[in-house]
Parts: structure tokens; sequence; C-alpha cells
């Protein structure tokens, strides 16, 4: 009798462990990652740049968004009614007059991703209002009624040009333009006049990489030593070790400025990159109250998970050759009801029959 509620008892623990066990077995990075992209849609509208009570559509996020769904093969709710929700923007933008060049950018790049077949009547109004952008002694201005040129706003123009398939004239000079833009520390200004910057020195290896004139660079090895300038090297600090700064004072790495530097090493000599440092910095970064991919804080501020920071981290492990890391599964409990009344109603079973079988063995 006693070998018979032992069994029972042995096969109660067998199930109790049995239902216990999926409820914490961790599923992928990269299923975390694409449900925390998913929840961030506004079903035929776009994506919100995270997930929280007050979501409204971000361009930005939009293309980011689509970017990372489609490497995993994934797509938005209705494409069809996506696409037209873009183009409507697009055309809003030049009916009303005001045209955003970034804005312009993300919503043409979104297009572009999900295939989308661009008509006469579109492009034509995208070229001419970039056409209108570009400076006679080089460089592009941020819109067709300003003449303040920028490496920054030279770069979007240069890849909207691209995303409808219309030529960059001139390139000669805005390749010399960009050149003229280098300071001797090895960064790049915003423009001639304008001190280095990490966001201008990334805009204008992009330009020239895209000019395929990387060698004229002034001086490789010093756009490096830039570059790597910004690199967190103490391993003392676990948050930030690995990772690169936005600027000089900044007492804390973020993931989009690790993704810019890491870009333009890249671009420049792959062999410079801090592989496995890096590597491992971005995917202690991720969220998993959200999925996504979040930036370290300072004091108590709240973490939350952004589509941008998400992306940059997704194009950095990208470059580093990382993405087969968010294969891994982590162990993680995942808090259901169901599963919560389930354990507690199996721990009683087999606390009522260790009970039982202790006082049939007193008698």
């Amino acid at each position: 009798m006693r070998n018979k509620y032992r069994n029972l008892t042995l096969i109660l623990i067998t199930l109790f462990l049995m239902i216990s066990i999926p409820s914490v077995l961790g599923r992928t990075r990269n299923a975390y990652l694409i449900d925390f992209v998913l929840d961030s849609e506004i079903e035929s509208f776009g994506f919100s740049n995270g997930i929280g009570e007050d979501q409204s559509v971000s361009f930005e996020a939009t293309a980011f968004a689509i970017d990372i769904m489609n490497y995993y093969s994934k797509s938005p709710s209705n494409i069809k009614n996506l696409q037209e929700e873009l183009k409507e923007n697009i055309n809003n933008m030049f009916d009303i007059g005001n045209v955003d060049l970034y804005d312009l950018y993300y919503l043409t790049y979104s297009l572009k991703l999900l295939d989308y077949s661009f008509d006469i009547s579109l492009v034509d109004k995208i070229s001419l209002f970039l056409n209108g952008t570009q400076q006679i002694n080089g460089g592009y201005s941020i819109s067709d009624l300003s003449k303040s040129v920028s490496i920054i706003s030279s770069f979007y123009v240069i890849q909207l040009l691209g995303l409808i398939d219309q030529p960059v004239t001139n390139i000669s000079s805005h390749k010399n333009w960009v050149l003229s833009s280098y300071n001797e520390d090895g960064g790049f200004g915003g423009n001639v006049s304008l001190s280095s910057t990490l966001i201008s020195t990334y805009y204008a290896i992009l330009i020239l990489d895209e000019f395929n004139e990387l060698n004229s660079l002034n001086d490789p090895n010093k756009t490096i030593n830039y570059l790597k300038s910004y690199y967190f090297s103490n391993p003392s600090d676990i948050n930030n070790f690995g990772g690169y700064l936005p600027d000089e004072i900044a007492a804390l790495a973020l993931i989009s400025s690790t993704y810019f530097c890491i870009k333009g090493i890249s671009l420049i000599d792959e062999n410079e990159l801090t592989i496995t440092e890096t590597t491992d910095w971005v995917l202690n970064r991720q969220n998993f109250q959200d999925g996504g991919f979040v930036d370290n804080t300072e004091a108590y501020q709240q973490k939350l998970s952004s589509i941008a920071t998400s992306y940059y981290a997704f194009e950095t492990l990208k470059i580093l050759n990382g993405l087969s890391k968010l294969s891994q599964e982590i162990w993680m409990v995942e808090f259901n009801f169901w599963i919560l009344g389930i354990v507690i109603i199996s721990l009683g079973v087999i606390v009522a029959i260790a009970v039982l079988i202790w006082k049939k063995r007193r008698l």
C-alpha cells in the first residue's frame, strides 16, 4: 500500500513539474524583440516609438519597425492600408507647403521597405523639392526655402534621391564640401565653420561611402581614433563598458551613439571594431519587461524601451555579426493567473497526499 501511495506521489510531482517548467522556460531574444515591435503597431497608421497608454505614430519608428520586421519575414497587419496612409502623409506635406525633410525621408523609406511602386507624380513632387535644396558650393539645405547647408541635411537628401531612383548631380562638389568640414581632431563638423561632433562625423562617413569616396578621407586612422575616443573602456563599470558615449562630457554610453561609432569604424576599417565587448554590452541592454532595448538611465528613472533604440541595437549587432545571439533562449518567469492557479492546486494536492501517507504510516 505504501508503494502505491509513493508511486502516486511521484506521478503527481512529475505532472506538477511538467506543468510548471514550461511557465519558466525562456523564449528567444528574437521572440521578445519581435513581440515588442508588433505591440508598438497602430494598425493601418504606422508604429509608435514604444508601448504605453499615450501612443502616437512616429514616422521614424515606423521605418525602423518595418526594417526589423522584414529581417524576420514579418509584416504589418494591413500593408495596403499602411501604404496608402504613408503616401497620404507625404502628399499632405506638399499640399500645405510644409515639407519636413526628415519626415519625408522616413515616410519614403517605409514605402520602399513595403515594396511600394512610386507613381510618377509623387516622384516628381519629391524630386522637385530635393533639387531645390541643392547649394551651389556643395551640400544640401534642410528645405528648398533655406540656404543653411549641413552634413545631416545633405545625407538625408542624398538618401531620398536614391529611394526614388533619382541621380545625385555634381557629386564632386558635394564630396569636396563634405571634406571641407573635416577638422584636425579627425572628426567632422556640421559644416565648414563648426567643431567636430559624433553625429556629423557619422553622416560625413556615410555620404563619402555612398559616393565610394572613403579613400578621400584626409586621415582615415585619425577619423577612426576620433570615433574610438567615445569608447567606454573601463571594465569595472559594467553598465557602460563596451558602449560608446554620445559626447565628450557624457557619463553614460548610449545605444544610438554606439551604433554611430560602430557603423563609422566598420566602413573605414572593420578590423578596428570592439566586437566581443560591444556585443555583450548591447545584449545586456535588452529590456525583458517589454522585449525591446533600452538605454541606461541615471538614478531611479524608469527604463523604457523604444523602437529607435531597439533598431540601433539590432543594427549594431548586425555589423558585429552578433544577430545569431538573439536566438539565445532566456530563462524568465512569465506571470499567468491560470498557471498560478494550477501551481497552487498541484501543491495542495501533493501536500494532502503527503499528509495522508504520513498518517497511514503512523497507523
